[in-house]
């Protein structure tokens, strides 16, 4: 399957719980970033998934071998390769809410049920095929505490972004839009931040997803 075969995500057939699907940033035809994830929820309202620590994941690289910020002159033009990878540290649960240009992070560290923030990635509203739910990231990113205290992040790279051509400055306004969104958002404490999914624990007999 691919992106040709792909509908609007919040339409049936809905994955079961338990599923293991990928989630891809990215043209899968290219270098991009995806992460194998078990459903935890998935109907007409949001995608819900797990990603534990120890997952295999696919990265992308810089051809030349140096870091993703070592030479921000080049941050969004420097030639792509793919790389596998490990997700570690944090356990994650993602939530990607129907028709919504963003999706919400819950961190926990590895193995743990201490709930350390929410990150808000701006993103494409999801689109999907039998097995997979495809997105592109915006680069700007929003944080926010327990307390429910909030800050923008990566503000600086949307502004190289521009610079080097990944986004137009229209384009670049739309992404800081949607982020004061996401802001309204957090301030009224609306979904999915109210749905407590800081207390979200897994089923212990799901096993780490695998890259297929």
């Amino acid at each position: 399957m691919s992106l040709s075969d792909a509908r609007p995500s919040g339409t049936p057939p809905f994955w079961e719980p338990g599923t293991q699907i990928m989630w891809r940033y990215g043209d899968p035809s290219l270098p991009h970033c995806a992460t194998p994830m078990t459903v935890v929820r998935d109907d007409a309202d949001a995608l819900v998934a797990w990603l534990p620590a120890g997952t295999p994941i696919l990265k992308v690289g810089r051809a030349d071998g140096r870091g993703r910020h070592e030479d921000r002159d080049r941050m969004f033009t420097a030639e792509r390769v793919q790389l596998t990878g490990t997700w570690d540290e944090y356990d994650v649960l993602r939530v990607a809410p129907t028709g919504r240009p963003w999706s919400v992070w819950a961190f926990f560290p590895a193995g743990e049920a201490t709930f350390e923030g929410w990150y808000v990635n701006l993103e494409d509203t999801h689109v999907r095929d039998a097995d997979t739910t495809y997105s592109r990231d915006h680069v700007l990113d929003v944080w926010v505490e327990p307390d429910r205290t909030h800050s923008r992040k990566d503000e600086d790279e949307l502004v190289l972004a521009v610079e080097q051509g990944r986004y137009s400055p229209a384009e670049a306004a739309r992404i800081t839009a949607v982020a004061a969104e996401v802001e309204a958002v957090i301030r009224a404490w609306g979904r999915p931040f109210c749905d407590g999914w800081e207390t979200f624990r897994p089923d212990p007999s799901w096993p780490t997803p695998q890259l297929p």
